[in-house]
């Protein structure tokens, strides 16, 4: 049985950037939270115990390589998904006014489609958005949970040999001495817990605003198809003079024609705010997937199944990012087949031109640019054949 928000009974207008709105809120970072005072102070506290624990992670990791390459790959391949996350935060925060404006201009496009078809996109997309988004969360929340797991079965295992208890922290950093011994200990375990819960908090977010925009921006691009469709058809009783009639839909078809540049302006918008976080994402995503196969490979037991999770919810976010840039390119392309395949021929010379400029325009698939690529899902193909390459040459070293 789903939980309520996961259906398509739930209402629509709370569908909404759901699950990034109650991540991003979380740690005060959402573009529509109101910046009071206590607001400020908690995000800045967050960006400081995220800003901290990367410093510390990497550290650790480096001084780690030349005596034990275990535990430096232990610190190592979380820190780049903390780094990561750390650029996703500040690039929230830099770019809030322009994600404020994108939110609350999408939410009022998208509102205006009402008849049957365009609520079944509205329903069908809004809901496969909050679905993922949510399975994205459980994903980072059980890895982030995981690793503190993992930590206190370690050392019950070692009470119960009659060991003494390993003071660390559930991820690998460094700190002073008498931050690791009590009555300090448990504080600093607590917050180094919550800096993974940051860090899942921002990677919700920000992919989350990715999915969002494109699943909301392809019901748009499939709304216009409909209301292009719609115009241009031919009906066999004419009731109107024809120069009247052409006069409407030129109109009609004016109007069609600036909401397609609106939502290609809105896509270049969006390409501008993402750019930063889409770019690190990709870069940085081989990497951490091949490092954390690595990991299971050097670790047994309770350290094979953090590192599984951790592989799982990386690969999702990777996932998200392809299917939300095919689900814009895929809408373009219907948009321009669907409008080719209407009766715009039957119409004068004016109508004529117009329709076959919106073809021309929609054969000019909008995508979320980033250096280098686009997100599709062949680019995770991609990815997915070059992190098998770095498994291989890791697994090769190793041996």
């Amino acid at each position: 049985m789903w939980p309520r928000f996961l259906t398509r009974s739930f209402p629509m207008n709370r569908h909404y950037f759901l699950i990034p709105k109650f991540a991003l809120t979380l740690i005060g970072f959402y573009p529509e939270q109101e910046r009071s005072c206590p607001v400020r102070a908690w995000s800045f506290f967050n960006f400081f115990i995220l800003a901290y624990g990367c410093y510390a992670e990497a550290a650790y990791g480096i001084l780690q390589i030349p005596n034990n390459i275990v535990l430096a790959m232990d610190a190592l391949c979380p820190v780049a998904s903390s780094i990561l996350s750390l650029l996703k935060m500040s690039a929230l925060w830099y770019y809030r006014d322009e994600l404020k404006f994108l939110i609350e201009r999408v939410r009022k496009l998208t509102e205006q489609q009402q008849s049957d078809r365009k609520l079944e996109y509205k329903r069908r997309c809004y809901t496969l958005a909050t679905r993922l988004t949510f399975f994205l969360l459980c994903c980072g929340f059980c890895t982030s949970t995981s690793y503190s797991v993992r930590h206190l079965l370690d050392n019950m295992l070692r009470r119960a040999h009659g060991l003494d208890w390993i003071y660390e922290t559930p991820f690998k950093m460094i700190f002073p001495e008498p931050l690791l011994r009590l009555p300090l200990y448990p504080l600093i375990y607590a917050l180094v817990h919550w800096h993974g819960y940051i860090t899942v908090a921002c990677f919700v977010g920000a992919d989350g605003f990715f999915l969002g925009f494109c699943l909301y921006l392809s019901v748009l691009l499939n709304s216009l198809r409909d209301d292009v469709v719609d115009l241009l058809a031919v009906k066999s009783i004419k009731t109107e003079p024809s120069a009247w009639k052409d006069e409407r839909i030129v109109r009609k078809l004016e109007r069609l024609v600036d909401r397609h540049n609106e939502i290609a302006v809105l896509t270049e918008r969006l390409s501008g705010v993402m750019v930063e976080i889409t770019l690190g994402h990709f870069v940085t995503s081989s990497l951490i997937i091949g490092s954390s196969v690595v990991d299971m490979l050097l670790f047994s037991g309770a350290g094979i199944i953090v590192y599984l999770v951790y592989t799982c919810a990386v690969v999702m976010e990777v996932f998200l990012y392809c299917l939300g840039g095919t689900f814009i390119t895929e809408a373009c392309l219907d948009l321009a087949r669907s409008t080719f395949a209407s009766q715009w021929y039957c119409h004068s010379a004016r109508v004529q031109k117009m329709t076959l400029f919106m073809i021309a325009r929609s054969q000019r698939v909008l995508i979320v640019k980033v250096p280098f690529f686009s997100p599709s899902l062949e680019t995770l193909t991609s990815i997915l054949r070059f992190t098998g390459s770095l498994i291989a040459l890791a697994t090769s070293v190793i041996r």
